[in-house]
């Protein structure tokens, strides 16, 4: 892992309700963990979409996925 100092203009506001939201304690924890928590989404939004392609699975048909909840 590289790390880097760098300088950035960044709405104190937002870092405020995103380091609320994640339990961080300083803006460079806050950022980090936004960034990573991103990744750990996008993961599985993908993997989801890999789900919902494959032969012989119905979970793109709306009645069986209304029985799963």
């Amino acid at each position: 892992m590289t790390i880097r100092k760098t300088a950035l203009m960044i709405d104190d506001e937002l870092v405020a309700q995103a380091r609320a939201i994640l339990g961080t304690k300083s803006t460079t924890d806050t950022l980090a963990e936004a960034m990573r928590e991103i990744i750990r989404i996008e993961g599985r939004a993908r993997g989801l979409e890999r789900l919902r392609r494959r032969e012989g699975l119905d979970l793109g048909d709306p009645e069986v996925m209304r029985g799963a909840w």
